[in-house]
């Protein structure tokens, strides 16, 4: 749940989680809809998914890996998590590398180096017996002190080994990344309505919000599309025409890696004959999309969905 994500944010999603699932054995034994719907909000869905599917792994071997090659088998569990996992956890003389471990191990060893420069320097200081004590130092050391902006160098504990600080140079560490294009895409929504309910659609269990419930949509690469382009990409997707009423909700989404334009209007037409890019679609109450997982953007357009009902 900290991957990518401040401490404040997650805890009361940790909190609800312990409570729904207090052994990996019930997390293992509930429905990827089930967590999806706990996680909503939350963002990065992979992470859900990914914990499912470990809590199923240990669950159906009846125990935890206790070394490094054995937890970078478990899903979603990389280099950083295994390192991190095995030294806090498991007590392993073991050092990690997250984002704020590699800040300060550039500054200290003044090292614009790629990132397995800074595994090689955080393993040179590895103290044998306290590595997990290490590891939690180093991390707290880049959130709260050796910031990427604005360092408190004056404060650091360990400001006199850091090259970089006694070259006045700690704001050449680590060296700016190049920034990306974002890509824009437009997706074009239907809502449909049906005694009190509406059609949601879920979307592949893979890739940007997988195994999500949305309105039927369609995405399309930059602006929205113009009337005809829309009407042959919707009818291509769902195998009926395209009839766009009223709009609801429209919204400028901003993710780290793509920027998303949101339009939801009302269906006018038929509801969608074929699955498209989605699994499977259902008509859902308010009590059933509360039970399974809507990415905030989707969450969002429901509430301005009930509203228009209203």
């Amino acid at each position: 749940m900290l991957q990518q994500t401040q401490v404040d944010t997650v805890l009361p999603y940790y909190e609800r989680f312990l409570e729904a699932y207090p052994t990996v054995e019930d997390l293992a034994a509930a429905s990827l809809d089930e967590v999806l719907s706990l996680w909503s909000g939350l963002g990065y869905y992979s992470r859900a998914r990914n914990m499912h599917k470990t809590a199923n792994q240990v669950a159906s071997a009846g125990s935890f890996p206790l070394d490094i090659k054995g937890l970078r088998q478990l899903s979603g569990v990389g280099e950083y998590m295994a390192g991190a996992i095995a030294s806090i956890a498991l007590g392993l003389d073991v050092a990690t590398v997250d984002g704020n471990i590699a800040r300060v191990m550039a500054r200290v060893h003044a090292d614009a180096g790629p990132r397995k420069n800074m595994w090689a320097h955080a393993g040179e200081h590895l103290p044998g017996g306290r590595a997990g004590d290490y590891n939690q130092a180093l991390m707290d050391l880049g959130a709260r002190i050796c910031r990427p902006r604005s360092a408190k160098c004056e404060l650091c504990p360990i400001g006199a080994h850091c090259q970089a600080y006694k070259e006045g140079r700690v704001g050449e560490f680590p060296p700016p990344k190049k920034k990306r294009e974002v890509p824009e895409v437009s997706m074009l929504a239907q809502l449909f309505e049906r005694e009190g309910r509406v059609l949601l659609a879920r979307r592949q269990d893979s890739g940007l919000w997988g195994g999500l419930w949305e309105f039927p949509a369609i995405e399309h690469p930059g602006a929205i599309p113009d009337e005809a382009a829309a009407a042959a990409a919707w009818t291509s997707a769902f195998v009926v025409p395209l009839h766009q009423g009223p709009l609801v909700f429209e919204r400028r989404h901003v993710l780290t890696h793509r920027v998303y334009h949101y339009r939801l209007t009302v269906g006018l037409g038929a509801e969608p004959s074929g699955l498209g890019p989605y699994t499977e679609f259902a008509w859902m109450d308010a009590e059933g999309w509360g039970r399974v997982g809507l990415s905030a953007l989707t969450a969002k357009a429901l509430v301005a969905a009930a509203l228009k009902s209203d």
